[in-house]
């Protein structure tokens, strides 16, 4: 198969072995960094990893409160686990949106698990799992190939949550998703949840595979590029595996084949497309990006002590030939991600602003003229405080979490952004359908 560049690209090759294997050793697997750069990056910690939480809240909370009720713990599993991040999510959940009073208590604790099983290709990746969470006897790792399906785990207990993060899953091409998903449906308890993390296609990072036909076209090449400094990426030296990017349509068609083939319901119960303009690779640049580099400027945001050129972080999005649906609705997008940026840039300017004054306020989406009271209402009210520089450690980071928060209330789970995560739901076999079956 050839890229738009002409490389050939063997889809039956690795699996991207040598990218893991180097990002290993330099650290970025290990502990929390943070930062503009690198693996957990700024927009990684505080937007991408915070949607997928929320999204997941209501499924991961019924699963543990299902687990209590049968008096035992939860039982993970990890598909494409890298080096536990996946643990650290689950974890991490709060079971509620947080007011002012409120600690965080979150919808799983680590003593309420009975065991999570984190399964990946690369041996570095077990092997750093096994060194971060060496202490802890209810998480391990193993070595395993996806591809075959889920393997040896078929011998053993159900579990509760099948669970992938970050993209784990885009490894596997259509046939060997859909061989894993019938070997969870037939291996899990009704009720399970099942979280695809895959690569959206439709996202402005890679325009020239949204008109992706056949199966073979739908698998393209894929670097961690970002990973790397600028000098190593421009040299070539940086790795390229195939990886199949997915949309939400797909999604729920492959859980429909899953339910046929398995005679198990398999329901498709959320579909989120994460990271909207803010995509690892909308500031590489390497797959023909239609935008300008936000990623970088939305990192910027959240850092303290740093003031945002913010005029650099509107939004210009180009349409692609023979794409008028997305075009649309990416369209739609920048225009609500650029009211909100020129409407912030005004009222630091000092501007006073009657918000349903604003033209065209009342054909605003709901999201977005929540968007923009938010805004409002936070230089209102921090604006007096005289302590540090409030714009960069106080309006700055809330105008990345009101735009972090517009893009998840106007998305549409149609594989619009780098990521795309599925939550699907193990029900009972289709013949035994209304029988009561217990957790």
């Amino acid at each position: 198969m050839l890229d738009d560049g002409g490389m050939n690209v063997n889809v039956n090759a690795n699996m991207g072995e040598r990218t893991y294997a180097e990002t290993v050793a330099r650290g970025f697997y290990g502990k929390n960094m943070g930062g503009l750069f690198g693996k957990y990056d700024n927009v990684r910690a505080h937007w991408e990893d915070a949607m997928t939480r929320v999204a997941l809240r209501p499924f991961v909370r019924e699963r543990v409160e299902r687990c209590v009720k049968a008096g035992r713990g939860v039982r993970i599993l990890d598909l494409g686990c890298g080096a536990g991040q996946g643990y650290e999510q689950l974890i991490r959940i709060d079971s509620r949106d947080l007011d002012l009073a409120d600690e965080h208590r979150y919808v799983l604790r680590p003593e309420q698990i009975e065991l999570y099983l984190g399964l990946d290709l690369s041996e570095a990746m077990v092997e750093k799992g096994r060194e971060n969470y060496h202490g802890l006897s209810s998480v391990r790792f193993d070595v395993a190939d996806l591809r075959e399906g889920i393997g040896k785990v078929r011998d053993k207990a159900p579990f509760d949550i099948y669970f992938s993060s970050y993209g784990a899953l885009s490894h596997l091409e259509a046939d060997a998703l859909r061989r894993c998903l019938h070997d969870i449906a037939a291996h899990a308890r009704p009720g399970a949840i099942v979280v695809l993390d895959l690569l959206g296609r439709f996202s402005p990072e890679w325009p020239g595979y949204w008109s992706a036909a056949s199966e073979a076209e739908k698998v393209r090449p894929y670097s961690m590029s970002y990973l790397y400094p600028p000098s190593e990426r421009q040299s070539g030296s940086v790795e390229q595996f195939p990886i199949r990017f997915w949309t939400g349509s797909e999604v729920r068609e492959l859980a429909a084949e899953v339910s046929g083939a398995a005679g198990v319901d398999v329901r498709v119960c959320e579909l989120l497309d994460r990271s909207i303009f803010v995509g690892r690779h909308v500031d590489t640049r390497e797959y023909g990006t239609s935008l300008p580099p936000l990623r970088s400027r939305v990192n910027q945001l959240y850092e303290q002590n740093i003031r945002t050129n913010l005029e650099l972080l509107r939004a210009y999005y180009r349409d692609v030939t023979g794409q008028d649906e997305l075009n649309g609705f990416f369209r739609e997008f920048t225009t609500c991600w650029n009211v909100v940026v020129d409407f912030t840039i005004e009222r630091l300017r000092g501007a006073r602003v009657n918000l349903v004054d604003l033209d065209g306020w009342r054909d605003f989406k709901p999201a977005l003229q929540m968007a923009l009271m938010t805004i409002d209402r936070i230089i209102d009210g921090v604006a007096w405080i005289d302590v540090g520089d409030v714009r960069a450690n106080v309006i700055e980071p809330q105008l990345a979490y009101v735009l972090r928060r517009m893009q998840h209330k106007l998305q549409e789970g149609r594989g619009c952004g780098h990521g795309l995560v599925a939550v699907l739901q193990i029900g009972e076999p289709i013949a035994a359908k209304g029988r009561t079956v217990t957790a």
